[in-house]
């Protein structure tokens, strides 16, 4: 019984270091090629071209260094508080009347359209000037 047990258990062995291994070995379903080739493209030689020189670079001496410590200042004037909150109460008031019920879906578009219109009339006079 002895020499029995002794060898099952060398057996046993032999099926986890040599059997296992070999029939992992045969398993491919986690193999590293995905099909696609692993080559690099091919070499294309570029021969030279006409391209035109660049302008040299002129250096402007101005004697100072830049500063960005000036304040920065809009290209236009902006809003104050004062127009904020008014614009803010005004579309907020719009907003909620619409959601109440109280003005019908033709005068919401009406009210809005009409503020479009003049955003875009403020826009345009106001960029004008910055364009020429």
């Amino acid at each position: 019984m002895v020499v029995q047990a002794g060898l099952v258990r060398h057996l046993s062995m032999l099926v986890c270091v040599v059997a296992i291994p070999m029939g992992l070995a045969g398993c491919n379903s986690f193999a590293l090629d995905d099909g696609i080739p692993n080559t690099s493209p091919p070499a294309v030689v570029v021969g030279p071209q006409n391209a035109p020189r660049p302008a040299s670079l002129t250096l402007k001496s101005t004697g100072t260094y830049p500063t960005f410590g000036k304040p920065l200042t809009a290209a236009n004037t902006q809003i104050d508080d004062q127009q904020y909150t008014s614009a803010e109460t005004q579309l907020s008031s719009l907003a909620k009347a619409k959601a109440r019920g109280a003005i019908s879906e033709a005068e919401y578009q009406r009210r809005v359209n009409a503020l479009r219109k003049l955003s875009e009339d403020q826009t345009s006079s106001a960029t004008a000037p910055a364009t020429n």
